[in-house]
């Protein structure tokens, strides 16, 4: 790994810990330890991040869908620390960094007071945070009650007009999510009120990218640094997607060559569907 894509791979790290990244501070042990969790189809990812810093473990994590990379070697997270040095934006990380760089004698240095565009980090936040759908708002009734993957891509292929392509980051933060719209530039911000059911009482907030502007775009700074992750996938669909939306491929009649390219193109965007 040469100088740049040691800065890139640093910039990538920092947004998977301001999304999945937790830093652990037990003061009276005068210990630290980090962790990622992720989910089970992302585990590569995780090895990777094992894999470069040269310690730590990967485990899956009983009775769920997740997996964790953990590390307690003081030296590696002195490593990791100095890596994502004034790269952080979240708060709620970075007030778990700054307990760290205490805890290390690391000098914390203060972010810029916008994301860089010609940065990595996002890249890395949509890999923790990000997600990329397509809604369907509409289906017939037989559609409708089909299940799994295959019931996904079924009403997919037959949405016709009613289905949207959405790109979402989500947290508690608001001051993080405002600064990812205010330094890219694009995308809308929505607040939404936790559930009777949900875990947390504080509201999460959305940024969303629904447009073929804004989605032009994120693929131009993807393409520069992409995701390391199978969101990967999707990305790179986003370019057939507006092309055969232009040539309403979705609304072609049953059994033409233009409705067969959409059901593949359906397809595909669901190969990594669960």
């Amino acid at each position: 790994m040469n100088t740049i894509q040691k800065i890139r791979w640093n910039e990538w790290l920092a947004g998977i810990i301001d999304g999945d990244g937790y830093f652990y501070v037990n003061q009276k042990e005068n210990s630290v330890s980090f962790e990622i969790t992720t989910h089970i189809t992302n585990a590569k990812l995780l090895y990777n991040i094992k894999n470069i810093l040269g310690a730590g473990s990967v485990k899956l994590r009983s009775n769920t869908q997740s997996m964790r990379y953990r590390v307690k070697q003081r030296d590696i997270i002195i490593d990791i620390l100095n890596r994502v040095n004034g790269k952080l934006y979240n708060q709620r990380r970075i007030d778990q960094f700054y307990a760290a760089c205490a805890l290390t004698n690391i000098t914390p240095i203060q972010s810029p007071p916008l994301i860089p565009n010609q940065s990595a980090y996002l890249a890395g936040l949509i890999d923790s945070d990000g997600t990329i759908t397509m809604g369907v708002s509409n289906a017939s009734s037989e559609n409708s009650i089909l299940s799994g993957v295959e019931g996904k891509i079924q009403r997919l292929i037959y949405s016709r007009g009613y289905h949207q392509l959405t790109l979402k980051i989500n947290g508690i933060d608001q001051t993080h999510i405002q600064l990812i719209q205010q330094s890219y530039g694009i995308g809308a911000i929505y607040k939404v009120q936790p559930g009777k059911k949900s875990k947390t009482t504080k509201p999460q907030y959305l940024w969303i990218l629904r447009t073929y502007e804004e989605f032009s775009i994120l693929y131009e700074l993807l393409k520069k640094y992409p995701l390391k992750s199978v969101k990967m996938h999707r990305i790179r669909l986003i370019p057939i997607y507006f092309k055969y939306k232009q040539l309403k491929y979705h609304c072609s009649k049953k059994g033409s060559l233009e409705l067969k390219q959409w059901e593949k193109f359906c397809r595909l965007w669901h190969k990594y569907s669960y």
